[in-house]
């Protein structure tokens, strides 16, 4: 049912296929016109697999107590079964940030244009938190630029097929792509809405050219309330915790641990940092790079009680001081 100018039919309306957008694990995503209004689409078709789209169609009808455009979240417009295929209809939007990012040769953002990202995207975790729901799946790829050249880093929150409320994230072992996945997912402990503060933390470092494997060993008490902690620490009499050498990795799991690529021997801690970004000759750009990192240090806390909560970070000076929100 993907094929262009086909006609696709909802019980109110009617919308003829255009182009496909991409496509993954859960089905297909189309840009399509409402044949009533001519306005443009983008409809979400899903396998025909038992219960598809219905955890994700829960999120976005608890999600319809927010206002998306405020708070900076894909407009969800219906959803209905067409052909054995659960649809669901969104907002079109303009391009995802891994794209951008893509197309600009993976060259860094400067702080003024991720610090209106991150802005926006506070907002968006911060409504879901009100709610009690967690995306669960925040990455470059699931935040899109609505109209670059008209709105310049506008963005929306999008996909929503992983979230859960944050009562039941007790029952999930795995959540978040593996760049993105919070400490405390990895080691098995309690999980909140934290994680997805984290990983926003690890996107608004990619974009600013940051190694995000720089966070310290987590506390004795962080690491005694973990089910998978032993996989990566030893408890001695001697030393407490210690982190297991790659030999001692493989041995427990039967797997290699990948060499790394990318770490630059210069960077030993977030405090380095700023030596990978550009144009630090500026004390404008410098100040405002420092403010930028302090922040990053409290998204990435690896203990999550200690994380800054999206409230918190919303009140930090550099999403609030240093530079003009911008207006949309």
């Amino acid at each position: 049912i993907v094929e262009q100018h086909v006609l696709i039919h909802s019980k109110c309306d009617s919308y003829r296929v255009e182009k496909k957008l991409g496509e993954g694990s859960f089905g297909k995503v189309v840009r399509c016109r409402k044949l009533d209004t001519e306005e443009i689409r983008a409809i979400k078709i899903l396998k025909p697999k038992p219960n598809a789209g219905k955890a994700e169609i829960k999120a976005l009808k608890a999600m319809r107590k927010l206002d998306a455009d405020k708070n900076n979240l894909i407009k969800f417009y219906e959803g209905f079964n067409y052909k054995g295929h659960t649809c669901l209809v969104f907002e079109y939007l303009n391009e995802s940030l891994f794209d951008f990012f893509v197309h600009r040769k993976l060259f860094p953002l400067h702080v003024s244009e991720i610090r209106v990202i991150a802005q926006q995207l506070l907002v968006a975790l911060d409504a879901l938190k009100s709610i009690g729901l967690v995306h669960c799946d925040i990455k470059p790829d699931n935040i899109m630029l609505v109209n670059h050249e008209s709105q310049p880093f506008k963005v929306k929150l999008i996909d929503f097929g992983n979230a859960m409320k944050t009562s039941t994230l007790e029952m999930v072992k795995r959540i978040q792509a593996l760049g993105y996945r919070a400490p405390e997912v990895v080691l098995g402990l309690p999980l909140d809405e934290a994680v997805d503060t984290w990983s926003l933390g690890c996107v608004l470092a990619l974009f600013i050219r940051v190694i995000t494997q720089l966070h310290g060993l987590p506390e004795d008490e962080v690491l005694r309330r973990g089910s998978n902690v032993d996989t990566f620490f030893t408890l001695t009499e001697d030393s407490g915790w210690t982190l297991n050498t790659k030999k001692e990795y493989k041995r427990l799991t039967g797997n290699a641990v990948l060499e790394e690529k990318c770490v630059d021997k210069y960077i030993k801690s977030f405090d380095d940092l700023p030596k990978l970004y550009p144009g630090l000759d500026d004390p404008v750009e410098a100040k405002d790079t420092q403010a930028f990192m302090s922040l990053l240090k409290r998204m990435l806390h690896v203990n999550p009680a200690k994380r800054i909560t999206p409230r918190q970070a919303l009140g930090h000076h550099i999403t609030v001081l240093y530079l003009p929100l911008a207006t949309f």
